[in-house]
């Protein structure tokens, strides 16, 4: 444990879309935190709407959520870590409600105090700017796009010593929309072998669940995006047994008829495509999207047919049994994540954002 503030640089979302490299100051870690050397931390799409000001955490803000490296100091009560101990960062919880008792971390009763409140339990904010005003951190329990991180216990993801530097920086991505894919896949969907599986989306989330969602033996596994350019771009690797469909070539509704024709009867409704294409007993997994999006669904129709419409935070995954069980998939050569990845140097976020704005990477990650 050290007793000293702790400068470090990080990156610091402004108002007005600002986002600047600054020098910050932590507060020594309180008793249920941990203080980490970030050697990776990649990019998600909620980094880029919390810079925005359009997500739960608001502006000034260090952002970052999906990070890796090492122990450096434990506050008073830590038990799970120590300093050294290689570490995966994931979204924290309180692991003692109801909801986290029942393994579902993901619906934790205090998620949002823990993860979008950018202060202590006790309301202290640990961070300040070099005007020494306080910036919010602690951004899903961690604000990792920082060279060091000031981290809840609860989001560290204990790592084997047997993971190398360079698969650590890797691992950085499963904290968040590479684990929120494929649990979608593995913990709620839970395809048995001859599903007919359609991920809408070819972003790191949903390329996840497609690798997730192989294994599994599917009869038709498709894949659409209304992106001819990152579709181009995508691993072959990745793609293996997917029909792809780019949306953008297709009429609403000769986009549903294709896909109907893919997967079978599927049954007319309202709101989306996906919806539209379901089969009976189908179900439809919100796993992202705009939080304006208001859907319509025919209640009498779901009900007919036996149709589910389901959401799904972080996959429903338990970060300390998710990310070690993607890893061993990774190992075994069945979920290649990394070919999902770009790196760039630290210093290099507004050219990462820049390029996943634009389609030509897939899923940014950032070296320090």
């Amino acid at each position: 444990m050290t007793d000293q503030d702790i400068k470090t640089e990080a990156w610091v979302a402004r108002a007005d879309n600002k986002l600047n490299l600054e020098t910050v100051t932590y507060l020594p870690p309180g008793p249920k935190e941990v203080l980490v050397s970030i050697i990776a931390a990649s990019v998600c799409h909620s980094d880029v709407r919390a810079a925005q000001g359009t997500f739960h955490l608001k502006p000034p803000l260090i952002l970052g959520h999906e990070g890796s490296g090492y122990v450096q100091a434990v506050g008073s009560e830590v038990t799970y870590v120590k300093p050294g101990n290689a570490v995966v960062l994931a979204y924290s919880s309180c692991g003692e409600c109801r909801r986290c008792q029942a393994g579902k971390a993901a619906y934790c009763l205090d998620l949002f105090g823990l993860n979008f409140s950018g202060r202590r339990e006790d309301g202290v904010n640990p961070v300040k700017d070099a005007m020494g005003e306080g910036v919010n951190g602690l951004f899903f329990g961690q604000s990792s796009m920082a060279r060091v991180a000031l981290v809840r216990e609860r989001s560290c993801v204990k790592i084997s010593t047997l993971c190398s530097k360079d698969e650590l920086r890797m691992f950085a991505a499963l904290g968040c929309g590479v684990q929120t894919g494929a649990g979608a896949m593995m913990n709620v969907a839970k395809p048995t072998e001859g599903s007919r599986i359609v991920v809408f989306g070819g972003g790191a989330v949903g390329l996840s669940a497609i690798a997730a969602a192989r294994p599994t033996k599917p009869e038709c596994l498709v894949l659409v995006d209304n992106s001819s350019v990152k579709l181009n771009m995508i691993p072959k690797e990745l793609l293996e047994g997917v029909t792809v469909l780019d949306s953008s070539t297709l009429p609403h509704e000769d986009l549903v008829s294709k896909l109907k024709s893919l997967t079978l009867d599927g049954n007319e409704a309202v709101a989306t495509a996906a919806y539209e294409c379901l089969d009976k007993m189908g179900m439809v997994m919100n796993i992202g999207g705009s939080a304006t999006a208001q859907p319509k669904y025919a209640v009498e129709r779901n009900l007919v047919n036996g149709l589910t419409i389901r959401g799904t935070h972080q996959g429903d995954s338990v970060p300390r049994d998710m990310i070690p069980k993607l890893i061993e998939m990774w190992r075994e050569g069945k979920f290649p994540f990394d070919k999902l990845l770009t790196p760039f140097r630290f210093e290099g976020l507004k050219h990462a954002m820049a390029e996943m704005h634009a389609g030509r990477a897939i899923k940014a990650i950032l070296y320090t």
